[in-house]
This record gives structure tokens, C-alpha cells and sequence, in this order.
């Protein structure tokens, strides 16, 4: 069983700032938000960090009781999308009835960010590093998401739009606190049934073998190409113009534009 501590739910953070709200063009209303939370939920008299939260409401609903609905963003460490003006795509469904909460998930974004430098200047070398990225997981951001109900939402149930490491996040969230939570919407991020994560990677590598093949296949000029620059790199990997190195291992990375 759980403790109570596990379950319990974090103590409602002060609202820093709401920005002025701008109407843009296709009839949508944004206004920006900024919260204050714990660092870490179960110390909520210790360090705090700033999280950012845009607003979307169809402007000519914006004094309407409508319920809200909040997208994760995959990743993890990538800051939630920006939107489109006028609204297409699901934004546009989703403003038709919903306000919609996009939230850059602690350490990303607009939200108080964790960068290489920040970290190596903690006292305490890699293993405090390593204790301080603990308060980035999914069981905080959870407790972030039940913050901005609570403030941005006045404590009505949500409905969640995950994507990739946002559904990861929705089952965290389901686990913890099901009762705050109206449906969930899931693309990808959902953990395997019956099936080890060994057996889904190696599922996954097969599915990229293929999309490689047929890029090749269509741009067969790129083989030799390739092979020289991932040579190269192995003989002398390059620097980057805004910091670090190119490496063969982090040139074959662009694979994953292929999709898998």
C-alpha cells in the first residue's frame, strides 16, 4: 500500500504573475501565467521554482465556466508547444470547448530551466546533481499539474492530452490522484501490457532499420555521404556553434526525424 505521504496532495502554490491578455487573430485569447512551487513537494518551506502556464480560451467564450483541459508535452525535457494563430489542428477542437492550459513542465521553457552549468555548480559533485534532478520526474510534475488546478482552474477535475512522455505523465497522474481527473487523452506514451520495455525497444529497432532502408532507397546519393561524415566525426568530432561537440553517435541521432 502507498503511503499517505505518497498520495497526499501538494500544498497550493502563490500565483507570481498573470500577464495582461492578448486576443489574437482566429478569436483566441491568451493570457501567461506564472507560479510558484516547491522544489520538492514534500518540503514545500524548502527551495522553489517559477512554472510557467499559457491560457488559451476562445475569446468570445472567455467569460464562460468552461472546463479546462491541460497538455503534457513529450520529451522528457522539452518546454510545451507554442500555438499557432488563428488555432488549426486540435487546438482548434479543443478551444471549442475547453480552456486549454499549456504547461512548460519544470526545467523547461519559460519555467524556472536546468542547465548543464546550474548543475555543476551545486556543492556535492554527481551524486548531489543526480539529487537535485530527482525533483524533475513525473511524480513532480503531477504535483505541479494539481498546483495549477488548484490556482488556475479553481479545483475542477482536468482533462489531459498526453503526448509521448506527457502519457507517461497521465499515468502517474492516474495512479496518484484519479480523482482529479475528468478523461485522458493519450498519443503514444502508454507503458506496455504483458510485454518487457527490452521487447518493445527491440520492436522499435526494427521499425527504424526499415525507415532507414526506404530513406536510402529514395536517396541513395546520401549513403557515401553519410558514411564519410560519420568517419570524419569518429576521426575528429566537431564543435558546436552554440556549445558542445558533434559526434558520429550524436550525428546518427537525426535518424529519429525518420519516425519510428
Amino acid at each position: 500500500m502507498r503511503s499517505s505521504s505518497l498520495l497526499a496532495r501538494p500544498t497550493v502554490a502563490r500565483l507570481l504573475t498573470t500577464m495582461s491578455a492578448t486576443t489574437l487573430p482566429g478569436d483566441v485569447k491568451v493570457t501567461e501565467h506564472f507560479l510558484s512551487v516547491p522544489l520538492d513537494h514534500s518540503k514545500p518551506d524548502g527551495g522553489s521554482l517559477s512554472l510557467f502556464v499559457r491560457e488559451l480560451v476562445a475569446a468570445s467564450k472567455a467569460a464562460d465556466d468552461l472546463p479546462c483541459l491541460l497538455y503534457l508535452q513529450g520529451g522528457p525535457g522539452f518546454p510545451s508547444k507554442r500555438p499557432a494563430f488563428p488555432a488549426s489542428g486540435w487546438d482548434k477542437s479543443a478551444l471549442a470547448t475547453h480552456r486549454v492550459l499549456l504547461l512548460d513542465q519544470r526545467g523547461t521553457g519559460r519555467s524556472t530551466p536546468v542547465t548543464a552549468k546550474q548543475l555543476l555548480a551545486l556543492p556535492g559533485g554527481p551524486q548531489a546533481q543526480a539529487g537535485y534532478l530527482e525533483h524533475f520526474r513525473a511524480d513532480s510534475i503531477v504535483r505541479d499539474c494539481e498546483v495549477v488546478r488548484e490556482a488556475l482552474c479553481g479545483g475542477k477535475k482536468l482533462s489531459l492530452l498526453g503526448q509521448s512522455f506527457g502519457g507517461f505523465c497521465i499515468l502517474t497522474y492516474l495512479s496518484l490522484f484519479p480523482d482529479a481527473i475528468e478523461r485522458a487523452l493519450f498519443t503514444f506514451g502508454l507503458a506496455p501490457v504483458g510485454r518487457t520495455a527490452d521487447e518493445v525497444y527491440a520492436a522499435t529497432y526494427k521499425r527504424m532499420e526499415e525507415r532507414n532502408r526506404r530513406f536510402y532507397q529514395r536517396y541513395p546519393q546520401d549513403v557515401e555521404l553519410v558514411r564519410s561524415l560519420v568517419a570524419g566525426l569518429h576521426a575528429a568530432p566537431a564543435p558546436l556553434p552554440r556549445g558542445g561537440t558533434l559526434t558520429a553517435r550524436r550525428f546518427l541521432q537525426l535518424g529519429l526525424l525518420l519516425g519510428s
